[in-house]
């Protein structure tokens, strides 16, 4: 047992920011409780916990593979940064048991009963507060539903999970000095409701920005993340009736604030792929609906560029970049 025999302010990004008063126990050696808090005051917000901190009030929940490719760390320093910011009262962990987020191929075997999932984490209204009275988040953020996660929507957090890779892989695209996202915006603030039309509801959509040559070009892109477990037609079939809504009522520079917009839709593997491809290319009713819609297995963007020809478009054979150089 160690007991400390003075006041130490810690404020760094290697350690618990925290202030440690005299006569705190201490007992070397002991792991705390993964969804246990230890409340400990925040001495200092550095800025790559707000930075964390920030991408977690935008996405709404992230895994920790994910916030540690977003912070650009590895998943030790993020795991520290996280536990501090978990004992301050910012962040939740979420229990999710490693079988409900097994992958689609993942053997259907004993394995899946023992253990737990990455930490997954959620921010709490305080961290909401913190961002917007620090100036790094707008207002409109505290007026945002807080979604609850736990052990019995561990199915639904395996969608979450692909749609916030998304987020990843345009924060990827953004350090390789390709462009930056400018709006992410997922569940439902992602929902484009065309009033008496209905509503149109991608998983996700955000605007990219990238500088061409001597002008700004913008990509908007409408998210749709399929696991390749539906069969059958009638949920795509609805779906493509749902964004001729959109694309015919020509509202979609008053929901988005731009004119153009292209269906990214992610799935899982090639053959996925080439199937969607066919699928919408029957049931789009149109080749100008048809040729909204670009397709991608979902691996492939980790050595991707905007340039790379991973692209399936609804109607083609040929793969193609997403955009041209």
């Amino acid at each position: 047992m160690v007991v400390s025999t003075e006041k130490k302010l810690v404020a760094t990004d290697k350690g618990t920011t925290a202030a440690v008063s005299k006569d705190t126990i201490q007992v070397e050696g002991e792991r705390r409780g993964r969804y246990t808090r230890r409340p400990t005051p925040i001495a200092l917000l550095t800025p790559l916990k707000l930075k964390l901190l920030g991408f977690l009030v935008e996405c709404r929940i992230l895994s920790l593979p994910q916030l540690a490719s977003l912070g650009q760390l590895s998943q030790k320093a993020t795991r520290r940064q996280m536990r501090a910011l978990f004992d301050a009262g910012l962040v939740e962990v979420v229990a999710v048991s490693r079988a409900a987020l097994a992958p689609e191929d993942a053997p259907n075997s004993e394995k899946l009963l023992f253990g737990t999932a990455p930490n997954f984490y959620t921010p709490t209204a305080a961290a909401v507060r913190v961002l917007v009275d620090s100036g790094t988040l707008a207002r409109h953020y505290l007026k945002r539903s807080a979604p609850f996660y736990g052990p019995k929507n561990g199915l639904f957090l395996r969608h979450e999970l692909l749609v916030r890779d998304v987020r990843v892989w345009l924060e990827q695209l953004a350090f390789a000095g390709q462009g930056r996202t400018t709006r992410w915006e997922d569940g439902v603030d992602a929902v484009l409701d065309l009033q008496e039309l209905g509503v149109v509801r991608p998983d996700s959509w955000f605007v990219f920005e990238m500088q061409r040559a001597e002008r700004l070009a913008v990509l908007v892109g409408l998210v749709e993340v399929d696991r390749g477990t539906e069969r059958g037609k009638s949920r795509w079939s609805e779906k493509l009736t749902r964004y001729h809504a959109l694309f015919a009522s020509e509202r979609l520079q008053e929901l988005t604030g731009y004119v153009k917009a292209r269906i990214l839709v992610f799935c899982p593997s090639a053959s996925r792929r080439d199937l969607l491809a066919s699928l919408i290319e029957e049931l789009a009713g149109s080749e100008e609906l048809a040729a909204r819609f670009w397709i991608v297995e979902m691996s492939a963007l980790s050595t991707s560029s905007l340039s790379s020809p991973i692209w399936r478009v609804a109607g083609q054979t040929d793969l193609i970049p997403l955009l041209k150089t």
